[in-house]
């Protein structure tokens, strides 16, 4: 039998476990806001294809996850064109504590 998109994405999910993102399945589907046992109830009912709109809601949380993989099988699971370790929520974050900060020295400087 041909794996399925649905089994690419249980595969993911596997990913997602053991890179210690979720804990199972069921927090994958949690975290990528999935309805409950959306995986397990696709695979059952023999629905092998995967909506933009749960794709897209995925590739939210994870943006490393190469979709033409999820989608057709074909290349690695995981981008290999982008640094899946750059936390860019950190380094937004970051960036607006710096400039907050310069904004008070700005401030101070103008008191004087």
């Amino acid at each position: 039998m041909e794996e399925r998109a649905i089994d690419r994405l249980r595969k993911f999910a596997r990913y997602a476990r053991d890179k210690g993102v979720v804990k199972g399945e069921n927090s994958f589907e949690a975290y990528c806001e999935l309805s409950n046992r959306y995986i397990y109830n696709s695979i059952r009912n023999g629905k092998g294809a995967i909506g933009t709109d749960i794709i897209a809601r995925i590739v939210d949380k994870f943006p490393e996850l190469n979709v033409k993989w999820l989608c057709t099988g074909k290349g690695n699971m995981i981008e290999t064109d982008m640094d899946a370790n750059v936390n860019y929520k950190a380094a937004y974050e970051g960036a607006m504590m710096q400039i907050e900060a310069l904004h008070k020295i700005i401030e101070e400087n103008k008191r004087r």
